[in-house]
């Protein structure tokens, strides 16, 4: 293999751990090393900016990891089921769009709405893949991404700004147990951690189905002084459906400063625009029965866009296990949306400023020189400022105002955690957050429905893990989590509103050998008052006490290892019951599918010799889903489907990549993405709305990667 093809996938995360002597031993040494590396910690040499994947093939690490009993601030350290993606593995993925960087991932419910820049449903642990990733706290480089007091849907998450190629790791934790972690933690918590600096350049095209085109380029270099990541990126596509046009731009900016005694500050500012049109819903049944195509639109002038400027600030000082860290954020961003659920067009604009940080800081000390001890203390502030408005429209022109709010909402809070470790192989976890609520409503139309409100909420967490054998990892959590009231579409009809509070607990265990890993948990997580919004804009229904019960298996296996080449296959399968405790008819939890479940395998190979110099990487995977009860009674349900997705690209010593990948949906298509536009509990078939996906999608392209900079040592 050339040195220029060894430092391209090496430094891109490509070539991974398989660059490595052996597999168990090193991998396992690597994962842990892993463990004292936070998001912008900054490294002992530059080439460690932008790691090479510290996880190996499929995550399978060696025996003797036990990274559940380590003292430090890693997601994999905690005493839970956590899963970290690293830009090896995402550079393997068949990636459309960025909710395919969830799909293959045990527990992930993941709906591709179909309706152009609108948010894809991204659910855990049984909450609904309906409401945007609501449920799911998401952060990037620190920076909360849930909008808050949306008036799409509360905590609405949206990740199309993000380019996948600027990720350096993706950690999800299940389940509300981070406390670093607070509002919208019911589901689990996603941080996603950009890149550093590379030291190579790249130009790529892409092109598939529907009229997708895509350009992205990146610059980056290594060396003492500031570490550039640039990345910018267009997009288009005509879409499946009619009406299903999209465009956008997307420029991300990121450069790090290395300062004095090993602190750093990164910059990034990203500037995002979209406009798309939305081809809307279709009654399901109509579709099956083949009077109405799947390619049809419910009117051709639903659509909507989004413009996005963010400025993001990151400051690190002192080793990971004693560090300092800071996060200053400012972010402006415009989303408009217009769409038809079948009485006529309705439109929502609103106009978001929202500035914050967090200040944190760790301690790893012996006490009474005989207890190893971790602490971290750490401050959240956010404050959102919000003009909305909606009403009744006609091609995206309101005809009138029924809702115009001007929202002040800050968010201040304080956490701390402690781990301790009272033998090698047991450790104690325990933390708590505290979040403070000040809201200040001016309804524009309505001034008597104006609250000021300051609501609180506490949220504990606790958890052991212990190690009795190398092989073994066992672990317990507890935990509460919670959701701020929506001041667009809750507080101004009920401002005695309170957070809506989730008690989870889970306990579960891995075996871990030397090419073979099995993971297994069960939880349990309770709501007092379950929130049903069968769509934006249509009523916000409370459904009374609720309880999910389930659990997660996935195992990994290291099937082929040879030289450089390795082939892993992967498993996962996730069941839940989620169900309201009023009693019938009132039994089940809408849109939970009863089960998820994944099969698929990963490779990096040498390529044949009639290709030459190279390596043949990717990943292919079949996911099945569940039907899903669309009423509380169960009597109306999704069907379940299948999905398949592949991909695999070439990658040569001269550094050009080409690739090629596919998503094929086999049976049903109107499953993934389905809607009761009617009541929860009395609603007829005529209520049931799908987006259908495309039965095949196709997308090939080519990258050049060009060395920029110094070399990495």
């Amino acid at each position: 293999m050339s040195p220029f093809l060894t430092r391209l996938l090496a430094s891109a995360g490509i070539l991974g751990v398989s660059a490595l002597p052996g597999f168990a031993g090193d991998s396992a040494v690597v994962e842990l090393e892993e463990l004292h590396v936070t998001a912008q910690s900054p490294p002992a040499n530059p080439a460690a900016a932008n790691p090479v994947a510290t996880i190996p093939l499929a995550g399978i690490p060696g025996p003797a990891a036990n990274l559940k009993t380590v003292l430090s601030t890693s997601v994999s350290a905690l005493p839970g089921n956590t899963t970290v993606i690293d830009a090896a593995e995402i550079a393997r993925l068949p990636v459309q769009s960025y909710g395919d960087l969830f799909r293959p991932v045990a527990g992930f419910d993941v709906s591709n709405y179909g309706q152009g820049g609108v948010g894809y449903g991204i659910a855990l642990r049984g909450f609904s893949d309906a409401e945007h990733g609501r449920d799911v706290a998401v952060f990037i480089d620190g920076v909360p991404i849930n909008e808050v007091s949306s008036i799409h849907t509360p905590n609405y998450v949206d990740l199309n700004p993000l380019i996948p190629e600027t990720i350096r790791s993706i950690s999800i934790v299940r389940g509300p147990f981070s406390v670093e972690a607070g509002d919208a933690n019911l589901g689990g918590s996603i941080f996603i951690d950009t890149k550093r600096a590379e030291p190579f350049s790249t130009l790529g095209v892409a092109g598939g189905s529907f009229g997708t085109g895509r350009g992205l380029a990146t610059f980056s270099q290594l060396g003492p002084g500031p570490q550039p990541f640039l990345a910018y990126e267009g997009y288009g596509t005509a879409g499946y459906r009619e009406n299903g046009d999209l465009g956008r731009y997307n420029a991300f900016n990121k450069v790090t400063l290395p300062l004095d005694l090993g602190s750093s500050l990164s910059l990034r500012v990203q500037i995002y625009s979209t406009g798309f049109g939305q081809p809307g819903y279709l009654e399901r049944d109509r579709v099956r029965a083949g009077l109405v195509s799947p390619r049809a639109a419910t009117n051709v002038t639903d659509g909507g866009g989004k413009t996005l400027q963010t400025f993001v600030a990151n400051y690190v000082s002192g080793l990971p296990d004693d560090e300092v860290s800071g996060l200053l954020y400012v972010s402006h961003d415009v989303f408009s949306r217009f769409s038809d659920f079948g009485a006529g067009q309705r439109g929502q604009i609103e106009e978001r400023e929202t500035v914050g940080g967090r200040i944190r800081k760790v301690w790893t000390t012996s006490l009474f020189e005989a207890l190893p001890t971790q602490f971290l203390l750490g401050g959240d502030w956010r404050t959102d400022g919000l003009d909305v408005n909606t009403g009744p429209s006609i091609a995206r022109r309101f005809t009138a105002g029924t809702l115009d709010l001007d929202l002040l909402q800050h968010n201040l809070a304080a956490y701390a955690q402690v781990q301790v470790k009272p033998t090698p192989w047991l450790k104690l976890t325990g933390g708590a957050r505290f979040d403070q609520f000040f809201y200040d409503v001016r309804n524009n139309l309505d001034p008597a429905l104006s609250p000021k409100v300051s609501p609180d909420v506490v949220s504990p967490k606790g958890g052991a893990a212990l190690t009795p054998f190398d092989w073994l990892e066992l672990f317990a959590n507890y935990g509460q989590g919670f959701r701020s009231p929506s001041a667009s579409s809750e507080l101004t009809s009920n401002p005695r509103l309170t957070p809506l509070t989730i008690e989870s607990t889970e306990g579960g265990g891995r075996l871990v050998f030397d090419r073979f890993s099995l993971l297994g948990t069960v939880f349990f997580t309770d709501i007092a008052n379950e929130v049903f919004q069968p769509a934006p804009g249509l009523p916000v229904q409370n459904l009374g006490k609720s309880r999910r019960d389930g659990f997660e298996v996935e195992a990994k296996v290291l099937a082929y290892r040879e030289g450089l080449d390795r082939v892993a296959v992967f498993a996962n399968y996730s069941a839940v019951s989620a169900r309201l405790l009023n009693g019938a008819p009132s039994i089940f939890v809408p849109n939970v599918p009863a089960f998820l479940a994944s099969l698929g395998a990963e490779f990096d190979v040498g390529a044949p010799a009639p290709l030459g110099s190279g390596r043949l990487i990717g990943a292919a995977y079949l996911s099945y889903a569940g039907a899903k009860p669309l009423t509380e009674d169960g009597g109306l349900r999704s069907s379940p489907y299948p999905r398949v997705s592949g991909r695999i690209a070439y990658v040569h010593a001269s550094g050009w990549t080409t690739y090629g990948q596919a998503t094929w949906y086999p049976g049903d298509r109107t499953s993934e993405s389905i809607f009761n536009f009617g009541s929860s509990v009395s609603a007829t078939a005529a209520d049931i709305f799908t987006s259908p996906q495309p039965r095949l999608t196709l997308l090939a392209g080519l990258t050049y990667g060009f060395a920029t900079g110094a070399p990495a040592p």
